[in-house]
């Protein structure tokens, strides 16, 4: 099943959402549709509400939407690219595809999130204060001072010196700037962040005592969302440290097994899958590198039509997000891994087949090396 859908491309940035997301947006229309503007504008019945409370939802999304945005174009300026924003149950998030190539960029870009939110919040409030010398609807004024004090709420909370939130990168840019280290600068901001989810954990368990029974989840779930994200990002800077510089070839595994496109699935079960306890199978006929086949592509075919379907009916074909050159960096790989969504790639030298580099083999890699990994990472 897919979790995120792309709805629209801004600057050439792909904006997606996550299935997740449509399950924060009922919780604010119906928070503000039946407590919020029952206590504040009582005199409206429950159609104004409920399309007030939509139009505030969406104007909010849009609002995180304009947040992660400037980070975007901040980060596009300084030639770094964006694969996309994905807005989801806690906001939103750009997708940088590596990190700041110096501090300066880091604050710049940390930095406009927060700016943007509290533009946002002059603007919200502004639109309230024409609105009322307007004599407009009072529920319009509700609406646009809601957005306000949102907003400035949002620039606030991504104030905060925890990593990975904008107040966080801001701090890590500061550390980055004076000890020379993107790697220490990381730990230590990381370090922030999680010291800073586990006291909104904390809060969120004695909002749970107290009886405040959805304040207590939310202040949880976000400090767990916080915590393992700053395990993430430091992890991900490590990565780049430890294995920049190795190539795949190094890597990959050399004794490839294939399979003829014209064998069975059944056969191909039980000769192949079965017996070798592979995932993935390049797919050949002669020298010829036709496509891979995955276990999961079987699976998807009702088990009475196996002795039927060929391996060449189901194989995913051979494209370039599958495939990779051995002479590429081990970083672009998972890279290209994570684009993919196959945990592997075809390592290809022009058009002959000299293996296959998973993730798995690469993290593997990974644990080994960061185990006598102990320099600082200086740049």
């Amino acid at each position: 099943m897919k979790r995120s859908f792309r709805i629209f491309s801004i600057f050439g940035i792909p904006i997606e959402i996550n299935i997740s997301w449509f399950i924060i947006l009922f919780l604010i229309i119906f928070t503000l549709a039946s407590s919020y503007f029952p206590m504040t504008v009582p005199e409206y019945g429950p159609m104004v509400r409920w399309s007030s409370a939509v139009i505030a939802a969406l104007l909010l999304f849009a609002s995180l939407l304009a947040h992660e945005l400037s980070h975007s174009v901040v980060a596009i300026r300084n030639s770094l690219p964006i694969a996309g924003i994905t807005l989801f149950i806690f906001g939103g998030v750009a997708h940088m595809e590596k990190e700041p190539p110096s501090p300066a960029v880091e604050f710049k870009m940390a930095i406009a999130g927060p700016l943007m939110s509290l533009f946002l919040a002059l603007v919200f409030l502004l639109l309230t204060s024409v609105f009322y010398l307007l004599r407009l609807p009072r529920i319009m004024l509700v609406v646009t001072d809601y957005l306000s004090f949102i907003n400035l709420l949002i620039a606030c909370f991504n104030l905060v010196p925890a990593f990975p939130l904008d107040g966080g990168r801001v701090f890590r840019s500061a550390i980055w700037y004076f000890t020379k280290s993107l790697k220490k600068a990381t730990r230590i901001a990381s370090g922030f962040g999680k010291g800073f989810a586990f006291i909104l954990m904390g809060f969120g368990f004695l909002a749970l005592l107290s009886g405040r029974f959805i304040e207590g989840i939310w202040f949880i779930f976000i400090g767990l969302f916080l915590s393992e994200a700053a395990d993430i990002s430091y992890k991900q800077v490590l990565m780049k440290k430890v294995l920049t510089g190795t190539k795949v070839k190094e890597v990959m595994t050399r004794e490839v097994i294939t399979v003829s496109p014209d064998i069975t699935l059944q056969e191909l079960l039980k000769d192949y899958f079965f017996r070798y306890r592979h995932n993935t199978f390049p797919v050949m006929k002669g020298t010829e590198l036709l496509g891979f086949i995955t276990f999961h592509d079987i699976k998807e075919i009702p088990q009475e039509k196996w002795h039927e379907v060929s391996a060449r009916e189901i194989m995913i074909h051979i494209k370039p997000s599958l495939v990779i050159k051995p002479d590429s960096d081990l970083i672009m790989a998972l890279a290209k891994m994570a684009k993919n969504k196959f945990g592997r790639l075809l390592v290809l030298d022009g058009h002959h087949l000299l293996g296959i580099v998973s993730q798995k083999d690469i993290m593997h890699l990974f644990e080994l090396k960061s185990e006598f990994d102990n320099g600082d990472e200086k740049h």
